[in-house]
Protein backbone atom coordinates (compact mmCIF):
# COMPACT_ATOMS: atom_id res chain seq x y z
CA UNK A 1 0.00 0.00 0.00
CA UNK A 2 1.36 3.40 -0.98
CA UNK A 3 0.97 6.72 0.79
CA UNK A 4 2.28 10.20 0.26
CA UNK A 5 4.31 10.38 3.45
CA UNK A 6 6.22 7.88 5.52
CA UNK A 7 6.43 7.37 9.26
CA UNK A 8 9.30 7.14 11.76
CA UNK A 9 9.30 3.86 13.63
CA UNK A 10 9.98 3.95 17.37
CA UNK A 11 10.89 0.96 19.50
CA UNK A 12 8.26 -0.08 22.04
CA UNK A 13 11.04 -0.02 24.65
CA UNK A 14 10.77 3.76 24.90
CA UNK A 15 7.05 3.74 25.62
CA UNK A 16 6.43 5.39 28.99
CA UNK A 17 3.86 4.93 31.70
CA UNK A 18 1.03 7.25 32.65
CA UNK A 19 1.24 9.17 35.89
CA UNK A 20 -1.63 8.08 38.18
CA UNK A 21 -2.35 11.61 39.40
CA UNK A 22 -3.33 14.93 37.84
CA UNK A 23 -0.48 16.06 35.58
CA UNK A 24 -0.01 19.62 34.30
CA UNK A 25 0.52 19.76 30.55
CA UNK A 26 3.20 22.39 30.78
CA UNK A 27 2.36 25.81 29.45
CA UNK A 28 0.27 24.91 26.40
CA UNK A 29 -0.08 27.86 24.03
CA UNK A 30 -3.51 29.48 23.96
CA UNK A 31 -2.86 31.46 20.77
CA UNK A 32 -4.95 30.31 17.82
CA UNK A 33 -2.88 28.18 15.40
CA UNK A 34 -2.02 29.90 12.13
CA UNK A 35 -0.39 27.14 10.09
CA UNK A 36 -3.40 26.31 7.87
CA UNK A 37 -4.87 29.19 5.89
CA UNK A 38 -7.64 27.44 3.98
CA UNK A 39 -9.24 24.18 2.93
CA UNK A 40 -10.55 22.74 -0.35
CA UNK A 41 -12.93 19.78 -0.41
CA UNK A 42 -12.58 18.24 -3.88
CA UNK A 43 -16.05 16.81 -4.35
CA UNK A 44 -15.26 16.20 -8.03
CA UNK A 45 -13.17 13.21 -6.85
CA UNK A 46 -15.71 11.55 -4.54
CA UNK A 47 -15.15 7.80 -4.28
CA UNK A 48 -18.27 5.67 -3.80
CA UNK A 49 -18.08 1.90 -3.28
CA UNK A 50 -21.38 0.30 -4.37
CA UNK A 51 -20.33 -3.04 -2.89
CA UNK A 52 -20.43 -1.60 0.64
CA UNK A 53 -23.36 -0.93 2.94
CA UNK A 54 -23.36 1.02 6.18
CA UNK A 55 -21.93 4.03 7.99
CA UNK A 56 -19.31 5.14 10.56
CA UNK A 57 -16.36 4.19 8.35
CA UNK A 58 -13.28 4.98 10.46
CA UNK A 59 -10.12 3.62 8.84
CA UNK A 60 -7.18 2.21 10.78
CA UNK A 61 -3.93 1.53 8.94
CA UNK A 62 -2.54 -1.77 10.19
CA UNK A 63 1.00 -3.06 10.40
CA UNK A 64 0.25 -5.49 7.54
CA UNK A 65 -0.33 -2.50 5.20
CA UNK A 66 -4.08 -3.03 4.89
CA UNK A 67 -6.82 -0.71 6.03
CA UNK A 68 -9.52 -1.98 8.40
CA UNK A 69 -12.78 -0.46 9.55
CA UNK A 70 -15.95 -1.11 11.47
CA UNK A 71 -19.32 -0.31 9.88
CA UNK A 72 -22.59 0.15 11.75
CA UNK A 73 -26.19 -0.82 10.95
CA UNK A 74 -24.94 -2.63 7.90
CA UNK A 75 -23.59 -5.58 5.98
CA UNK A 76 -20.27 -3.81 5.46
CA UNK A 77 -18.67 -5.64 2.55
CA UNK A 78 -20.52 -8.92 3.27
CA UNK A 79 -22.82 -8.74 0.24
CA UNK A 80 -25.87 -10.94 0.50
CA UNK A 81 -25.72 -11.10 4.29
CA UNK A 82 -28.19 -9.64 6.75
CA UNK A 83 -27.21 -6.30 8.28
CA UNK A 84 -25.64 -6.22 11.75
CA UNK A 85 -25.45 -3.55 14.46
CA UNK A 86 -21.72 -3.53 13.75
CA UNK A 87 -19.32 -5.56 11.65
CA UNK A 88 -15.65 -5.48 10.73
CA UNK A 89 -14.07 -5.23 7.26
CA UNK A 90 -10.71 -5.10 5.48
CA UNK A 91 -9.79 -2.87 2.53
CA UNK A 92 -6.78 -3.36 0.27
CA UNK A 93 -5.39 -1.33 -2.64
CA UNK A 94 -2.79 1.22 -3.64
CA UNK A 95 -5.07 4.26 -3.61
CA UNK A 96 -8.40 5.30 -2.15
CA UNK A 97 -9.95 5.00 -5.63
CA UNK A 98 -8.80 1.38 -5.94
CA UNK A 99 -9.71 -0.01 -2.52
CA UNK A 100 -11.44 -3.39 -2.49
CA UNK A 101 -13.34 -4.41 0.62
CA UNK A 102 -13.94 -7.80 2.18
CA UNK A 103 -15.76 -8.95 5.31
CA UNK A 104 -13.69 -10.11 8.29
CA UNK A 105 -16.21 -10.47 11.11
CA UNK A 106 -19.99 -9.93 11.18
CA UNK A 107 -19.82 -9.37 14.95
CA UNK A 108 -23.04 -11.36 15.34
CA UNK A 109 -22.91 -11.31 19.15
CA UNK A 110 -23.79 -7.58 18.96
CA UNK A 111 -27.06 -8.33 17.15
CA UNK A 112 -28.63 -7.73 13.79
CA UNK A 113 -29.16 -4.17 12.60
CA UNK A 114 -31.42 -2.32 15.04
CA UNK A 115 -31.69 -5.26 17.43
CA UNK A 116 -32.11 -3.93 20.96
CA UNK A 117 -30.79 -5.18 24.29
CA UNK A 118 -32.63 -5.01 27.64
CA UNK A 119 -32.15 -1.23 28.13
CA UNK A 120 -33.74 -0.47 24.74
CA UNK A 121 -30.47 0.43 23.01
CA UNK A 122 -28.50 -1.24 20.26
CA UNK A 123 -24.76 -1.50 19.82
CA UNK A 124 -22.71 0.90 17.72
CA UNK A 125 -18.97 1.39 17.21
CA UNK A 126 -17.13 4.70 16.93
CA UNK A 127 -13.32 4.95 16.72
CA UNK A 128 -10.99 2.18 15.51
CA UNK A 129 -7.22 1.92 15.13
CA UNK A 130 -4.35 -0.54 14.90
CA UNK A 131 -1.72 0.26 17.54
CA UNK A 132 1.48 -1.79 17.77
CA UNK A 133 -0.05 -4.71 15.90
CA UNK A 134 -3.24 -4.89 18.00
CA UNK A 135 -6.69 -3.71 16.88
CA UNK A 136 -8.76 -1.49 19.20
CA UNK A 137 -12.32 -0.16 18.88
CA UNK A 138 -14.84 1.67 21.03
CA UNK A 139 -18.40 0.31 21.32
CA UNK A 140 -21.38 1.81 23.17
CA UNK A 141 -25.13 1.66 23.66
CA UNK A 142 -27.08 3.90 21.27
CA UNK A 143 -30.73 4.95 21.27
CA UNK A 144 -32.04 6.21 17.92
CA UNK A 145 -33.32 9.78 17.76
CA UNK A 146 -36.98 8.77 17.66
CA UNK A 147 -36.50 6.75 20.88
CA UNK A 148 -36.36 8.07 24.44
CA UNK A 149 -32.93 9.61 25.07
CA UNK A 150 -30.69 7.16 26.95
CA UNK A 151 -33.71 4.85 27.24
CA UNK A 152 -35.41 7.07 29.79
CA UNK A 153 -37.44 10.25 29.92
CA UNK A 154 -38.51 11.93 26.69
CA UNK A 155 -37.31 11.95 23.10
CA UNK A 156 -34.47 14.46 22.66
CA UNK A 157 -35.83 17.83 21.38
CA UNK A 158 -33.24 17.78 18.57
CA UNK A 159 -34.07 14.15 17.70
CA UNK A 160 -30.45 13.24 18.39
CA UNK A 161 -29.22 9.67 18.71
CA UNK A 162 -27.99 9.35 22.30
CA UNK A 163 -24.96 7.25 23.30
CA UNK A 164 -23.74 5.93 26.64
CA UNK A 165 -21.89 3.04 28.31
CA UNK A 166 -18.66 3.03 26.31
CA UNK A 167 -16.18 0.14 26.32
CA UNK A 168 -12.89 -0.62 24.55
CA UNK A 169 -12.57 -3.93 22.75
CA UNK A 170 -9.41 -5.33 21.18
CA UNK A 171 -8.32 -8.03 18.75
CA UNK A 172 -4.93 -9.70 18.50
CA UNK A 173 -5.88 -11.90 15.54
CA UNK A 174 -6.71 -9.34 12.83
CA UNK A 175 -10.32 -8.91 13.88
CA UNK A 176 -11.41 -12.53 14.06
CA UNK A 177 -12.16 -12.33 17.79
CA UNK A 178 -12.85 -9.31 20.02
CA UNK A 179 -12.66 -9.73 23.79
CA UNK A 180 -14.40 -8.14 25.87
CA UNK A 181 -17.67 -9.82 24.89
CA UNK A 182 -20.90 -7.97 24.21
CA UNK A 183 -22.33 -9.47 27.41
CA UNK A 184 -19.41 -8.13 29.46
CA UNK A 185 -19.72 -4.68 27.89
CA UNK A 186 -23.43 -4.64 28.62
CA UNK A 187 -23.10 -5.73 32.23
CA UNK A 188 -19.93 -3.78 33.08
CA UNK A 189 -19.23 -0.89 30.65
CA UNK A 190 -15.84 0.76 31.14
CA UNK A 191 -17.27 4.30 31.16
CA UNK A 192 -20.79 5.37 32.07
CA UNK A 193 -20.30 9.14 31.73
CA UNK A 194 -21.67 10.93 28.65
CA UNK A 195 -18.35 12.84 28.55
CA UNK A 196 -16.68 9.72 27.19
CA UNK A 197 -19.30 7.90 25.14
CA UNK A 198 -18.48 8.46 21.43
CA UNK A 199 -14.68 8.18 21.39
CA UNK A 200 -12.47 8.41 18.29
CA UNK A 201 -8.70 7.91 18.21
CA UNK A 202 -6.28 10.53 16.96
CA UNK A 203 -4.60 9.01 13.88
CA UNK A 204 -0.86 9.34 13.31
CA UNK A 205 -0.08 6.78 10.61
CA UNK A 206 0.53 3.11 10.01
CA UNK A 207 0.31 0.81 13.04
CA UNK A 208 -0.73 3.71 15.25
CA UNK A 209 2.12 5.94 14.09
CA UNK A 210 5.42 6.68 15.78
CA UNK A 211 6.30 10.32 16.38
CA UNK A 212 7.52 12.43 19.27
CA UNK A 213 4.77 14.96 18.57
CA UNK A 214 2.93 15.53 21.87
CA UNK A 215 4.61 12.39 23.20
CA UNK A 216 2.54 10.27 20.84
CA UNK A 217 5.17 7.55 21.19
CA UNK A 218 4.01 7.31 24.83
CA UNK A 219 0.30 8.15 24.69
CA UNK A 220 -2.82 7.32 22.72
CA UNK A 221 -5.27 10.25 22.46
CA UNK A 222 -9.03 10.17 21.85
CA UNK A 223 -11.86 12.71 21.50
CA UNK A 224 -15.50 12.29 22.51
CA UNK A 225 -18.55 14.49 22.66
CA UNK A 226 -21.09 14.61 25.48
CA UNK A 227 -23.25 11.61 24.69
CA UNK A 228 -24.68 11.93 21.17
CA UNK A 229 -23.95 10.15 17.89
CA UNK A 230 -24.89 13.39 16.13
CA UNK A 231 -25.04 17.08 17.09
CA UNK A 232 -23.39 16.97 20.49
CA UNK A 233 -22.74 20.12 22.49
CA UNK A 234 -19.20 19.73 23.89
CA UNK A 235 -15.99 17.91 22.94
CA UNK A 236 -13.63 16.32 25.47
CA UNK A 237 -10.13 14.84 25.29
CA UNK A 238 -8.70 11.69 26.88
CA UNK A 239 -5.40 9.81 26.75
CA UNK A 240 -3.93 6.52 27.92
CA UNK A 241 -0.41 5.19 28.11
CA UNK A 242 0.41 3.37 24.90
CA UNK A 243 1.95 0.60 26.97
CA UNK A 244 -1.26 0.17 29.01
CA UNK A 245 -4.03 0.53 26.43
CA UNK A 246 -4.18 -3.24 25.98
CA UNK A 247 -5.16 -3.70 29.63
CA UNK A 248 -8.53 -2.08 28.90
CA UNK A 249 -8.75 -0.61 32.37
CA UNK A 250 -10.74 2.62 32.71
CA UNK A 251 -8.48 3.63 35.61
CA UNK A 252 -5.52 3.86 33.19
CA UNK A 253 -7.11 6.73 31.29
CA UNK A 254 -6.76 10.46 31.94
CA UNK A 255 -8.99 13.36 30.89
CA UNK A 256 -8.07 16.90 29.97
CA UNK A 257 -9.36 19.26 32.64
CA UNK A 258 -8.61 23.00 32.40
CA UNK A 259 -4.94 22.64 31.44
CA UNK A 260 -4.17 19.47 33.41
CA UNK A 261 -4.76 15.72 33.19
CA UNK A 262 -7.20 14.15 35.65
CA UNK A 263 -8.00 10.46 36.26
CA UNK A 264 -11.67 11.47 36.73
CA UNK A 265 -13.85 11.58 33.63
CA UNK A 266 -16.35 13.84 35.39
CA UNK A 267 -13.57 16.45 35.77
CA UNK A 268 -13.11 16.76 31.98
CA UNK A 269 -13.63 20.23 30.50
CA UNK A 270 -14.47 21.09 26.88
CA UNK A 271 -11.56 21.54 24.44
CA UNK A 272 -11.10 25.20 23.48
CA UNK A 273 -11.89 26.25 19.92
CA UNK A 274 -14.60 23.75 19.07
CA UNK A 275 -18.18 25.14 19.00
CA UNK A 276 -18.83 24.05 22.58
CA UNK A 277 -22.23 24.98 23.94
CA UNK A 278 -23.75 24.75 20.45
CA UNK A 279 -25.44 21.75 18.85
CA UNK A 280 -22.48 21.33 16.48
CA UNK A 281 -20.04 19.09 18.35
CA UNK A 282 -19.67 15.70 16.70
CA UNK A 283 -16.28 14.70 15.34
CA UNK A 284 -14.62 11.66 13.77
CA UNK A 285 -10.94 10.73 14.04
CA UNK A 286 -8.60 13.74 14.02
CA UNK A 287 -5.38 13.35 12.01
CA UNK A 288 -1.83 14.49 12.64
CA UNK A 289 -1.13 15.99 9.19
CA UNK A 290 2.64 15.73 9.26
CA UNK A 291 3.44 17.70 6.05
CA UNK A 292 1.87 20.86 7.51
CA UNK A 293 2.73 20.01 11.13
CA UNK A 294 -0.85 20.45 12.33
CA UNK A 295 -3.71 18.38 13.66
CA UNK A 296 -6.84 18.51 11.51
CA UNK A 297 -10.36 17.41 12.42
CA UNK A 298 -13.81 17.60 10.85
CA UNK A 299 -17.04 18.15 12.77
CA UNK A 300 -20.50 17.59 11.31
CA UNK A 301 -23.90 18.94 12.25
CA UNK A 302 -27.46 19.65 11.19
CA UNK A 303 -28.04 23.44 11.06
CA UNK A 304 -31.78 23.14 11.74
CA UNK A 305 -33.24 24.38 15.01
CA UNK A 306 -35.07 21.93 17.25
CA UNK A 307 -38.52 23.01 16.04
CA UNK A 308 -37.45 22.46 12.40
CA UNK A 309 -36.53 18.80 12.92
CA UNK A 310 -39.78 17.10 12.07
CA UNK A 311 -38.57 13.55 11.48
CA UNK A 312 -35.67 11.44 12.76
CA UNK A 313 -32.83 11.80 10.64
CA UNK A 314 -34.19 13.79 7.69
CA UNK A 315 -32.09 16.98 7.85
CA UNK A 316 -32.48 19.62 5.16
CA UNK A 317 -28.69 20.02 5.16
CA UNK A 318 -25.51 18.71 6.78
CA UNK A 319 -22.42 20.86 7.30
CA UNK A 320 -18.86 19.58 7.60
CA UNK A 321 -16.58 22.09 9.36
CA UNK A 322 -12.80 21.69 9.34
CA UNK A 323 -10.51 22.57 12.25
CA UNK A 324 -6.79 22.77 13.00
CA UNK A 325 -4.71 22.77 16.18
CA UNK A 326 -1.10 22.63 17.31
CA UNK A 327 -1.88 20.04 20.02
CA UNK A 328 -4.71 17.61 20.81
CA UNK A 329 -5.87 19.89 23.64
CA UNK A 330 -6.07 22.85 21.26
CA UNK A 331 -6.99 25.54 21.02
CA UNK A 332 -8.69 24.46 17.79
CA UNK A 333 -9.76 26.92 15.09
CA UNK A 334 -12.00 26.62 12.06
CA UNK A 335 -10.40 26.72 8.60
CA UNK A 336 -13.54 26.28 6.45
CA UNK A 337 -16.68 24.28 5.82
CA UNK A 338 -18.66 22.46 3.14
CA UNK A 339 -22.44 22.02 2.97
CA UNK A 340 -24.19 19.00 1.48
CA UNK A 341 -26.71 21.24 -0.29
CA UNK A 342 -23.89 22.93 -2.20
CA UNK A 343 -23.34 19.89 -4.40
CA UNK A 344 -25.52 16.82 -3.60
CA UNK A 345 -28.87 16.84 -5.41
CA UNK A 346 -32.04 15.44 -3.88
CA UNK A 347 -33.90 12.55 -5.41
CA UNK A 348 -36.37 12.43 -2.56
CA UNK A 349 -37.10 15.31 -0.24
CA UNK A 350 -34.44 15.87 2.43
CA UNK A 351 -32.68 12.54 2.29
CA UNK A 352 -29.47 12.79 0.27
CA UNK A 353 -27.19 14.11 3.00
CA UNK A 354 -23.63 13.22 3.90
CA UNK A 355 -22.61 12.54 7.50
CA UNK A 356 -20.12 10.73 9.75
CA UNK A 357 -16.83 12.17 8.41
CA UNK A 358 -13.47 10.87 9.64
CA UNK A 359 -9.88 11.23 8.40
CA UNK A 360 -7.82 8.34 7.03
CA UNK A 361 -4.19 8.01 8.16
CA UNK A 362 -3.29 6.49 4.77
CA UNK A 363 -2.83 8.15 1.36
CA UNK A 364 -1.70 11.52 2.73
CA UNK A 365 -0.03 13.63 0.02
CA UNK A 366 2.41 16.50 0.47
CA UNK A 367 2.55 19.16 -2.27
CA UNK A 368 5.29 21.48 -3.49
CA UNK A 369 3.37 24.62 -2.44
CA UNK A 370 3.41 23.50 1.20
CA UNK A 371 -0.15 22.18 1.24
CA UNK A 372 -1.18 18.61 2.01
CA UNK A 373 -4.13 16.42 1.07
CA UNK A 374 -5.83 13.87 3.32
CA UNK A 375 -8.75 11.58 2.54
CA UNK A 376 -12.01 11.98 4.44
CA UNK A 377 -14.39 9.03 4.69
CA UNK A 378 -18.14 9.54 5.14
CA UNK A 379 -21.55 8.01 4.53
CA UNK A 380 -24.90 9.46 3.59
CA UNK A 381 -28.63 8.91 3.69
CA UNK A 382 -30.91 7.48 1.09
CA UNK A 383 -31.83 4.26 2.89
CA UNK A 384 -33.00 2.66 -0.34
CA UNK A 385 -31.07 -0.39 -1.52
CA UNK A 386 -29.79 0.67 -4.93
CA UNK A 387 -26.39 1.26 -6.56
CA UNK A 388 -26.92 5.01 -6.21
CA UNK A 389 -27.40 4.81 -2.46
CA UNK A 390 -25.15 7.06 -0.39
CA UNK A 391 -25.44 4.63 2.55
CA UNK A 392 -22.05 3.14 1.73
CA UNK A 393 -18.31 3.64 2.04
CA UNK A 394 -17.57 7.03 0.49
CA UNK A 395 -14.41 9.14 0.52
CA UNK A 396 -13.26 12.53 -0.69
CA UNK A 397 -9.85 14.29 -0.77
CA UNK A 398 -9.45 17.41 1.37
CA UNK A 399 -6.51 19.78 0.81
CA UNK A 400 -5.20 22.03 3.58
CA UNK A 401 -3.23 25.13 2.50
CA UNK A 402 -0.49 26.92 4.40
CA UNK A 403 -0.24 30.01 2.20
CA UNK A 404 -2.94 32.59 1.42
CA UNK A 405 -5.30 31.53 -1.37
CA UNK A 406 -6.61 33.90 -4.04
CA UNK A 407 -10.11 35.04 -3.18
CA UNK A 408 -13.11 34.53 -5.45
CA UNK A 409 -13.76 37.71 -7.42
CA UNK A 410 -16.36 36.75 -10.03
CA UNK A 411 -18.95 34.06 -10.67
CA UNK A 412 -19.88 33.95 -14.36
CA UNK A 413 -23.06 32.05 -15.19
CA UNK A 414 -23.31 29.81 -18.25
CA UNK A 415 -25.87 32.23 -19.75
CA UNK A 416 -23.51 35.25 -19.64
CA UNK A 417 -23.30 37.25 -22.88
CA UNK A 418 -19.49 37.07 -22.90
CA UNK A 419 -19.49 33.29 -23.52
CA UNK A 420 -19.11 32.08 -27.12
CA UNK A 421 -20.83 28.76 -27.85
CA UNK A 422 -20.37 26.78 -31.06
CA UNK A 423 -23.17 24.77 -32.61
CA UNK A 424 -24.02 21.67 -30.62
CA UNK A 425 -24.96 23.32 -27.31
CA UNK A 426 -28.42 23.95 -25.91
CA UNK A 427 -29.51 25.98 -22.90
CA UNK A 428 -31.71 24.36 -20.25
CA UNK A 429 -33.42 26.37 -17.50
CA UNK A 430 -35.71 25.76 -14.51
CA UNK A 431 -34.38 22.24 -14.07
CA UNK A 432 -34.62 22.30 -10.27
CA UNK A 433 -31.43 20.26 -9.87
CA UNK A 434 -29.22 22.71 -7.99
CA UNK A 435 -27.33 24.32 -10.88
CA UNK A 436 -26.15 27.90 -10.47
CA UNK A 437 -29.12 30.21 -11.18
CA UNK A 438 -31.09 27.05 -12.06
CA UNK A 439 -29.82 26.85 -15.64
CA UNK A 440 -27.19 24.94 -17.57
CA UNK A 441 -25.75 24.41 -21.05
CA UNK A 442 -25.69 20.86 -22.41
CA UNK A 443 -23.94 19.34 -25.44
CA UNK A 444 -24.23 15.90 -27.02
CA UNK A 445 -22.08 16.85 -30.03
CA UNK A 446 -18.42 15.72 -30.00
CA UNK A 447 -16.13 18.66 -30.73
CA UNK A 448 -18.63 21.33 -29.63
CA UNK A 449 -16.85 24.21 -27.87
CA UNK A 450 -17.45 27.10 -25.52
CA UNK A 451 -14.89 29.92 -25.24
CA UNK A 452 -14.35 32.85 -22.90
CA UNK A 453 -11.68 35.16 -21.49
CA UNK A 454 -11.03 36.39 -17.97
CA UNK A 455 -8.52 38.40 -15.96
CA UNK A 456 -7.13 36.95 -12.76
CA UNK A 457 -4.80 34.33 -11.35
CA UNK A 458 -7.18 31.40 -10.88
CA UNK A 459 -10.27 29.70 -12.22
CA UNK A 460 -12.79 27.00 -11.39
CA UNK A 461 -14.90 25.54 -14.22
CA UNK A 462 -18.27 24.25 -13.04
CA UNK A 463 -20.45 21.43 -14.32
CA UNK A 464 -22.66 18.59 -13.17
CA UNK A 465 -21.33 15.11 -12.51
CA UNK A 466 -23.32 11.91 -12.90
CA UNK A 467 -22.97 8.46 -14.39
CA UNK A 468 -24.40 9.44 -17.77
CA UNK A 469 -21.99 12.26 -18.60
CA UNK A 470 -18.86 12.34 -20.77
CA UNK A 471 -15.51 14.15 -20.93
CA UNK A 472 -14.38 17.71 -21.55
CA UNK A 473 -10.96 18.95 -22.68
CA UNK A 474 -9.78 22.19 -21.06
CA UNK A 475 -7.52 24.48 -23.10
CA UNK A 476 -5.93 27.43 -21.24
CA UNK A 477 -4.17 30.15 -23.28
CA UNK A 478 -3.97 27.85 -26.28
CA UNK A 479 -2.43 24.89 -24.41
CA UNK A 480 -4.32 21.78 -23.39
CA UNK A 481 -4.66 21.37 -19.62
CA UNK A 482 -5.95 17.84 -20.10
CA UNK A 483 -9.29 16.10 -20.25
CA UNK A 484 -11.61 15.94 -17.26
CA UNK A 485 -14.51 13.56 -16.75
CA UNK A 486 -18.02 14.53 -15.73
CA UNK A 487 -18.92 10.90 -15.04
CA UNK A 488 -19.62 9.94 -11.42
CA UNK A 489 -21.03 6.46 -11.27
CA UNK A 490 -22.76 5.18 -9.25
CA UNK A 491 -23.72 8.22 -7.21
CA UNK A 492 -26.61 10.67 -7.04
CA UNK A 493 -26.29 13.74 -9.24
CA UNK A 494 -23.68 16.29 -8.17
CA UNK A 495 -24.05 19.94 -9.20
CA UNK A 496 -21.91 23.13 -9.25
CA UNK A 497 -18.84 20.88 -9.24
CA UNK A 498 -15.40 22.40 -10.05
CA UNK A 499 -14.39 19.84 -12.67
CA UNK A 500 -11.25 21.90 -13.37
CA UNK A 501 -9.45 24.12 -10.84
CA UNK A 502 -6.22 26.09 -11.18
CA UNK A 503 -5.40 28.86 -8.70
CA UNK A 504 -1.74 29.19 -9.72
CA UNK A 505 -2.03 30.98 -13.06
CA UNK A 506 0.09 34.04 -13.79
CA UNK A 507 -1.88 37.14 -12.94
CA UNK A 508 -3.36 38.73 -16.03
CA UNK A 509 -5.57 37.97 -19.03
CA UNK A 510 -6.36 34.35 -19.97
CA UNK A 511 -8.43 32.55 -22.57
CA UNK A 512 -10.28 29.28 -22.03
CA UNK A 513 -11.73 26.84 -24.52
CA UNK A 514 -13.79 23.81 -23.49
CA UNK A 515 -14.23 20.97 -25.99
CA UNK A 516 -16.75 18.15 -25.77
CA UNK A 517 -14.61 15.00 -25.98
CA UNK A 518 -17.47 12.62 -25.29
CA UNK A 519 -18.67 10.02 -27.75
CA UNK A 520 -21.64 10.71 -30.02
CA UNK A 521 -24.83 11.00 -28.00
CA UNK A 522 -23.01 11.32 -24.67
CA UNK A 523 -23.88 14.56 -22.91
CA UNK A 524 -21.54 17.01 -21.22
CA UNK A 525 -22.57 20.04 -19.17
CA UNK A 526 -21.29 23.54 -18.45
CA UNK A 527 -22.57 25.68 -15.55
CA UNK A 528 -20.21 28.66 -15.75
CA UNK A 529 -16.94 29.51 -14.02
CA UNK A 530 -15.48 31.32 -11.03
CA UNK A 531 -12.55 33.75 -11.26
CA UNK A 532 -9.97 34.09 -8.47
CA UNK A 533 -7.34 36.70 -7.74
CA UNK A 534 -5.62 38.71 -5.03
CA UNK A 535 -6.60 42.15 -3.84
CA UNK A 536 -3.26 43.47 -5.10
CA UNK A 537 -3.79 42.17 -8.65
CA UNK A 538 -3.81 45.33 -10.80
CA UNK A 539 -5.63 43.76 -13.74
CA UNK A 540 -8.78 42.67 -11.89
CA UNK A 541 -11.89 43.68 -13.78
CA UNK A 542 -15.45 43.87 -12.41
CA UNK A 543 -18.06 41.28 -13.49
CA UNK A 544 -19.14 41.56 -17.11
CA UNK A 545 -22.76 41.95 -16.02
CA UNK A 546 -24.82 42.01 -12.85
CA UNK A 547 -26.26 38.63 -13.82
CA UNK A 548 -22.78 37.12 -13.62
CA UNK A 549 -22.15 37.85 -9.95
Amino acid sequence: MKVGTGAIRVSSAILGALLPVIVAIGRPSHAAPTGITGVFVDVSRIVHNPHSNGDTWDLGWADDGSLYTFADDSRGFAEGKRGQNLNFDRLTGDSMEQLVGSSVNLMEEYGTSGQEIANGSNWKSTGFDCIDGVFYAFVANNWYGDHRAYGRGAVDPYLRQSALNLSLIKSSDRGKTWPRTAAENSAHPMWTSPKFSTAYFFKYGRNGGATMQDEQNRYVYALSNDGFWNDGENIYLARVSRSKIGRRQASDWQFYASGAWSPRVDAATPIAGFPNGQVKCTVGSPLWLAPVHRYVAVTWYNPEAADERLKWDYPSDRIFEFYQADHPWGPWSSVGQEKATEFIADRREKIHRWYGPSFSPAFVEAHADGSATAWMTFSGMTWEESPSSLYSFNACPVTFYTTPRPRRLQWINDSDASLIYSDGWRAEAHRGRGDYRDDLHVSATPGATVEFAFQGSGIEILAEKSGELGQVEVVIDGKSAGTVTEAQNPFPLLYQIPIYRNLALANGSHTVRLINRGSAGTHVTFDGYRVFGRDTDPTMSPPTSTASW
